[in-house]
């Protein structure tokens, strides 16, 4: 199949996937009022159904919809990255730490009160503040280097170190109910997502797909290995400084809102090369439209299926994540003993 019939198709089922997820939750609203609730605000038509399901439609799912597309771009596209830099298909959004080091700043910010005068900044202002800590602190530990095996063992011992600080916090809490606060937020959710949250993450992930978008001839040259790259004229460690600044801000912006969400940046990346092949100009917008997808009706699922309960969004992306990453490596690896 073509290409472009390939993307067609994708932005065929993104669009049915954007309309229809709206009818679900906890409370189950037809199709045609969802139609009313979208047309009403945009100004085609008068409102016609009550004002409490179009509340709960353009107030909580819409703005909750929306993010959850733009973590799911970015994930995808930060694991892309990742995956190219490191030339290490097991590579996701998290191997260097940001998401650890955000995560212990988060944590502290819930049991340990942070700075209250923030009000509702207070959490993802700690968790920025432990994602810039943990990257500046690998940036500096790789030094001139250019290695992508040295990046990578430094990320994961950074991994280490605030995974560490993040248990011996949540182990110091006095309450529960910070504990149970605490780990939910390291498990990944949408719940409580505003309008007001999605200017920002908006103009980061845009910019970064830019980003992508005009040096991706560069990050094809460097699938071929740093030496080739370096002999072909580009400069890797400037690639690398750049990738690595770029995707950490992506990270730490997504991070510091919803948690953690795994494995979304681990397999939609292998998803976007078996269906549009290794070009960063073909990865790049299939990461983009299956990442939209995936993400859309995992968080379906999460405020769904023991509704009106909701489960993490992170168990649920490694639930469907893992079997499905574990069958793409049987299919790759499938000639090889």
């Amino acid at each position: 199949m073509h290409i472009t019939i390939k993307i067609i198709f994708l932005c065929i089922i993104l669009f049915l996937s954007l309309v229809s997820s709206l009818q679900f939750g906890s409370t189950y609203i037809p199709l045609n009022q969802v139609f009313n609730s979208l047309g009403y605000h945009i100004g085609l038509e008068t409102l016609k159904i009550p004002h409490m399901t179009d509340t709960i439609l353009w107030d909580i799912r819409l703005p909750r919809l929306l993010y959850s597309i733009i973590t799911g771009i970015g994930l995808s596209l930060v694991g892309l990255l990742m995956q190219t830099v490191t030339r290490n298909p097991l590579a996701d959004p998290y191997i260097l730490g940001v998401s650890s080091g955000a995560s212990t700043g988060a944590v502290f910010a819930i049991i340990g009160g942070g700075l209250s005068f923030l009000g509702t900044y207070n959490t993802p202002f700690f968790a920025t503040l432990g994602a810039a800590l943990s990257i500046i602190a690998v940036l500096l530990c790789v030094g001139k280097s250019s290695s992508p095996v040295k990046l990578v063992l430094i990320g994961m011992g950074m991994t280490g170190i605030f995974s560490s600080l993040t248990m011996m916090i949540i182990y110091g809490a006095k309450h529960e109910a910070q504990v149970r606060s605490a780990m939910f937020w390291l498990l990944g959710s949408f719940a409580g997502i505003q309008w007001s949250d999605l200017p920002l993450s908006t103009c980061i992930v845009t910019l970064f797909a830019l980003f992508i978008y005009i040096y991706k001839q560069d990050l094809d040259l460097l699938l071929l290995g740093n030496q080739e790259a370096t002999n072909m004229g580009l400069s890797v460690k400037t690639l690398q400084l750049s990738i690595v600044i770029s995707s950490s801000i992506v990270i730490a912006t997504l991070v510091s809102k919803v948690g953690i969400v795994g494995f979304i940046g681990l397999i939609i990346p292998h998803l976007a090369r078996i269906t549009g092949g290794p070009k960063h100009s073909h990865t790049l917008s299939f990461s983009i439209l299956i990442g939209s997808i995936v993400m859309i009706w995992a968080d379906v699922l999460s405020r769904f299926l023991y509704s009106p309960e909701e489960i993490p969004i992170g168990v649920l992306t490694s639930l469907l994540g893992a079997p499905l990453f574990i069958w793409i490596i049987m299919k790759r690896y499938q000639y090889n003993n």
